[in-house]
């Protein structure tokens, strides 16, 4: 593949990433039969987010959100309508982080975008850096198969190839909890020193436990949290790569590990006898 096309592609791929007017996100909104968008599109930004979901805007801004535009398609006869909301984060992370935070353990999921769920006439789903919500107050089945249908169209234009966070396929596969997966941008474990943790939950036949892993970008800033949390700990020393225990007066005992950028460990609060010492050391080897 020749450097000009390798450019081409780059801007091509960018140019989508930046996309945020109307009629950039418009274009990739599909055509259905017996069904046409509306003229008018409201657009929210983090100023005016809260205008449009009142006391959730807060969670939504921790996710580095960028902006809404709500699109709404009208039945050529009759009176159903159905709204399609797109959230832009600052990266794919942020959004699955949010999606998830409201992803319910049980539901329906769909093979929609990275990740989807549909519930009645509503189908929520996250590609790329977009968490996007569908949804109709119609019961009626053919509404609820044209919400299917704009979702998973929609999904494929905006990247057909999308997935998960790549740091999620790292994780463990014996015994984790489908669909457990979360990324917490900010404040993990209550603690504004500890951020940007992915966490999958386990579940054996004595009870459940967590992993994690924090990417802090460089070993100085782990190193920094790490040395924040032990003095929240109250805890002598200086934290050095390799195995470290914290005992978190919240949190319990934290088993964990810090090697360059990266720290990992696991959330036991039912004390479970298991090897994880094991769990941990091939777990890091991932990273």
């Amino acid at each position: 593949m020749n450097k000009m096309r390798l450019c081409g592609i780059a801007f091509v791929c960018l140019s989508w990433v930046q996309a945020q007017t109307p009629s950039d996100l418009k274009t990739k909104l599909p055509r259905i039969k017996g069904w046409k968008t509306d003229a008018l599109v409201e657009t929210f930004d983090s100023n005016t987010l809260f205008e449009r979901i009142n006391g959730a805007a807060p969670g939504y801004l921790l996710y580095r959100f960028k902006e809404l535009t709500v699109f709404v398609y009208k039945q050529d006869k009759g009176d159903n309508y159905i709204t399609v909301q797109l959230y832009r984060h600052a990266s794919p992370a942020d959004a699955f982080g949010i999606y998830a935070s409201e992803r319910p353990m049980e539901t329906r999921f769909v093979r929609t975008g990275a990740e989807g769920y549909q519930e009645g006439a509503m189908l929520n789903f996250v590609a790329d850096q977009f968490y996007v919500k569908i949804e109709s107050p119609s019961s009626e089945t053919a509404v609820i198969q044209t919400v299917a249908q704009i979702a998973e169209k929609l999904g494929n234009n905006i990247n057909p190839k999308a997935a998960l966070p790549s740091e999620l396929a790292k994780f463990p596969v014996k015994d984790k909890i489908v669909h457990s997966e979360q990324y917490i941008a900010q404040s993990f474990l209550g603690h504004e020193f500890l951020y940007n943790a992915f966490t999958t939950d386990y579940q054996t036949p004595d009870g459940k436990y967590q992993l994690f892993v924090i990417d802090a970008g460089s070993a100085a800033t782990a190193k920094s949290m790490l040395e924040k949390y032990y003095s929240f700990a109250r805890q002598n020393g200086t934290p050095a790569e390799g195995k470290i225990i914290i005992e978190d007066r919240y949190n319990g005992q934290l088993v964990c590990r810090w090697k360059d950028r990266y720290v990992w460990g696991v959330l036991n609060d039912n004390a479970l006898s298991l090897p994880f010492d094991e769990i941990l050391n091939e777990f890091g080897g991932r990273w």
